[in-house]
């Protein structure tokens, strides 16, 4: 009996010291959790007091450049910042496209970038389309030979030769500021307004324009043009290459039958991740549509 006894009071000893020390030791760790936590809290609100700060000194550096942006526009296309072209599928006014076309033309003429040349930017602009037009790019069988491959890669140089490049590359470099509505402008005025001419765009345009679609997105030769360009330009060619696409199915113009849906998911991951987009929630959303009609 005695025994018995001895054994329950041990048991009942090593149970009450099991409870003792499992108490102890969540308190504890509750005491070690809540340090950890506070530890955390106070590093939370130092990074955010430092992004904080780091948002207000941006904001500060950044102030006049955006007035300075807004300026540009206003100048290049009479237009306020965010309104420079309709998404397609949106309702378009041509006749607002049109005279912000011809607004960013005359923009350009009254900079001088073709001194001694008694020529508009608008008849340059169609020169410069004619020319390649009327001089596609090799978009089936580029890789069969050494040949077909080296005037592939050098197309654009051939086509519109040295001076007119040169030309080309310092307006893109001194006017980066309003490049991207100009793009936005440029694509609605030829594909959704017909270059300002009324009525439906001509077949041709958009052969020529399908050409070219192809040529920076499926060959060789275009790819490794754009690989020379800023990530924004390279971003916004392939964006508007895959709006051509679209329109080419549409109108049952794909001739190659290029498959754009590889290329959707690429540009939207590259474009999502680009600072310094005018219109990049426009983009991403054309994107996703162009994905839910393509999948």
């Amino acid at each position: 009996m005695d025994k018995t006894v001895r054994t329950l009071v041990i048991a009942f000893a090593i149970i009450g010291l099991g409870l003792l020390g499992y108490y102890w030791v969540g308190r504890w760790h509750a005491r070690g959790v809540e340090t950890a936590v506070q530890q955390e809290k106070d590093r939370c609100a130092d990074r955010v007091a430092q992004l904080e700060a780091e948002v207000q000194r941006l904001n500060t550096e950044l102030g006049p450049l955006a007035q300075q942006y807004k300026g540009d526009l206003s100048r290049a296309f009479g237009i306020e910042k965010g309104t420079a072209a309709a998404l397609p599928g949106e309702t378009v006014d041509c006749k607002k496209i049109t005279a912000q076309a011809v607004a960013f033309f005359q923009y350009l003429d009254s900079k001088g970038y073709w001194p001694g040349e008694e020529i508009r930017a608008e008849d340059l602009f169609e020169d410069v389309f004619k020319k390649l037009a009327d001089n596609p790019p090799v978009n089936v069988g580029e890789l069969e030979n050494l040949y077909s491959l080296t005037r592939n890669m050098t197309h654009l140089y051939r086509v519109l030769g040295k001076e007119r490049i040169l030309q080309i590359k310092e307006v893109l470099t001194k006017e980066a500021a309003v490049v991207e509505p100009a793009m936005a402008v440029l694509y609605s005025w030829l594909t959704l307004c017909n270059a300002g001419e009324g009525g439906a765009t001509e077949p041709a345009k958009l052969k020529a324009l399908y050409q070219y679609a192809c040529y920076f997105l499926n060959s060789l030769g275009g790819r490794s043009y754009l690989l020379r360009r800023d990530s924004k330009l390279r971003m916004l060619i392939n964006y508007y290459a895959l709006l051509v696409i679209d329109k080419a199915n549409d109108t049952q113009l794909n001739s190659y039958g290029l498959d754009i849906r590889p290329h959707l998911d690429y540009l939207f991951y590259d474009i999502n991740n680009q600072k310094g987009l005018l219109y990049r929630q426009r983009y991403l959303t054309q994107l996703v549509a162009l994905q839910s009609k393509y999948h």
